[in-house]
């Protein structure tokens, strides 16, 4: 939910959008440039085949444009709930008005995948101006609970989030971590928000 407050000043903060650029911006280098040098020399030596290496090029460009519209994005936990900074904008989600936190896990080859798991009491706004990319429908945890809820990748770096969801969450909201199937992650529904948000505009009353 959009908040017109701001975190306590004890709170932990964890620039997540600057973490994702780090952690990215090398390897992303490291495969445009790849794919760049590969294209110039197959088309050098004129073989057609060399447009099979610009999907790698392309994944590069679309990579970093995620990485730095997201390097503003900054999480915040306090005693009140869970916020997510945008810019200007600032969302929270309350810790009273979730049934469940922790982070799930998995295994993908050698790396290991984890998010952050806010599973709610009842149902979410799932086109939240700055909440509705981490919305996720997913099987329940346990029965009772919802299957909207926020999922937050927190790629290489989830021990900051461990020691800060202990430190914050209410013990009885805590359940830890959990490891879940290699597919698990999924993706934001980007085409049913742009659908549900423009079919909001167009039927929007005169004021």
């Amino acid at each position: 939910m959009i908040s017109d407050r701001g975190p306590d000043t004890d709170a932990t903060v964890v620039r997540y959008g600057l973490r994702w650029l780090l952690w990215t911006l090398p390897l992303v280098v490291l495969m445009g440039a790849t794919s760049v040098g590969a294209v110039l020399l197959v088309f050098l030596e004129r073989r057609l085949y060399g447009l099979l290496l610009l999907p790698g090029l392309v994944w590069s460009v679309l990579a970093l444009r995620t990485a730095l519209r997201r390097s503003r994005l900054v999480t915040v936990l306090d005693a009140h709930g869970f916020w997510v900074l945008r810019g200007r904008k600032t969302a929270l989600v309350p810790w009273d008005s979730l049934a469940g936190v922790g982070l799930y896990w998995t295994r993908v080859g050698r790396a290991r995948v984890c998010t952050v798991e806010l599973c709610p009491r009842g149902d979410i706004d799932r086109d939240d101006a700055v909440l509705w990319e981490f919305v996720r429908d997913a099987a329940p945890l346990r029965e009772g609970l919802p299957r909207l809820r926020h999922r937050i990748d927190v790629l290489r770096f989830p021990k900051v989030y461990d020691a800060a969801l202990r430190r914050w969450a209410p013990p009885g909201l805590w359940f830890g971590w959990v490891e879940q199937p290699g597919s698990y992650v999924g993706q934001p529904d980007r085409a049913g928000h742009r659908q549900r948000t423009r079919a909001a505009r167009f039927t929007r009353p005169e004021p």
